[in-house]
């Protein structure tokens, strides 16, 4: 699973570069807006095929429309054209004449292949287990983190849910605890889901330039462009309309660790019920959900988990 980027660039690189960008100018109008900076790909008939913000790698894809359910914890479903895929490099203006990010815009507008919303289902409960070519159980059911002392506890990354070391730029090593086997904790999840899996570059302290290892990282010290703001306190309604499918969606649900982000999500969309809802990793559910047991999973109403949504970033 590690050399998915490599298959995605080889993609890419299917269509001579030149032809790429030429075939992209002729069908495509790409239009620069702000709040926050970004390009819209426009058809000729003026319809949007894609949204691509930048600073992120992130981009959002019009495609064919998916339905999003987890019945046996909500009734609300989301239903999304958005096919969320992850760029070999952040976007810029002028980006589709880039020799890169061109090539990579053209495929994806054409991608139907897993993409990080389909990706982040593949971990809730009854969900079938996926191996690779070496055996290893890539998706499938993942669990929280183990119970220890009758507490639910915390720590588990992708690497512990795969039970294989992982080697960082840096050199360093770190290999998984054999206790926290088939476990992702909400970060845990986020990296398995947009790093190994869809190829996120991966660090383990905060940096601008890979996924961290922890919540509170998605403030200042985290890549991609900041689309809400932790003012320490909830967001008002209007700063949800900001919000795209894939972002990054954080929370400060322990009043005793301070003002800290401690949770973290990803925003699937408007539900059913017009309701913005997101699917995350979650102590009390044990497991991944976009369900509303033990809380409701949208941003709005007096749920727990809406009333401590403070910031959103899309990577």
């Amino acid at each position: 699973m590690k050399t998915l980027p490599l298959l995605v660039l080889a993609a890419l690189v299917a269509l001579p570069l030149p032809a790429a960008r030429a075939e992209l100018s002729r069908r495509y109008d790409f239009v620069r807006v702000d709040d926050p900076p970004r390009t819209l790909v426009l058809t000729a008939l003026g319809d949007r095929v894609a949204t691509l913000t930048d600073g992120a790698r992130t981009g959002v894809f019009r495609g064919p429309a998916r339905i999003f359910a987890e019945p046996e914890v909500t009734t609300a479903t989301v239903t999304t054209q958005d096919w969320v895929r992850v760029a070999p490099q952040p976007w810029r203006p002028g980006g589709e004449q880039d020799p890169v990010l061109g090539p990579w815009v053209m495929n994806a507008l054409n991608d139907r292949t897993p993409d990080v919303l389909d990706i982040s289902m593949q971990y809730r409960r009854n969900t079938p287990d996926l191996h690779d070519d070496k055996g290893i159980r890539y998706a499938g059911r993942a669990f929280f983190g183990p119970l220890v002392n009758g507490e639910r506890v915390s720590d588990a990354d992708f690497s512990d849910y795969l039970r294989v070391p992982w080697t960082y730029d840096d050199g360093t090593v770190r290999p998984p605890d054999p206790l926290r086997k088939d476990s992702l904790d909400c970060s845990g999840y986020l990296r398995m889901v947009f790093g190994y899996r869809s190829g996120y570059p991966l660090g383990w302290e905060p940096s601008r330039l890979r996924l961290p290892r922890q919540a509170k990282d998605f403030a200042a010290g985290s890549p991609g462009a900041l689309i809400v703001a932790d003012t320490g306190a909830r967001p008002p309604a209007e700063q949800l309309e900001r919000l795209q499918a894939g972002d990054v969606l954080a929370f400060d649900l322990d009043p005793l660790d301070g003002p800290l982000l401690d949770h973290s999500a990803i925003y699937l969309g408007a539900d059913s019920a017009g309701q913005p809802r997101f699917i995350s990793s979650r102590k009390t559910y044990n497991a991944p959900t976009m369900g509303d047991k033990y809380g409701a999973s949208t941003l709005t109403g007096d749920g727990v988990l809406a009333q401590a949504f403070r910031l959103a970033r899309r990577l």
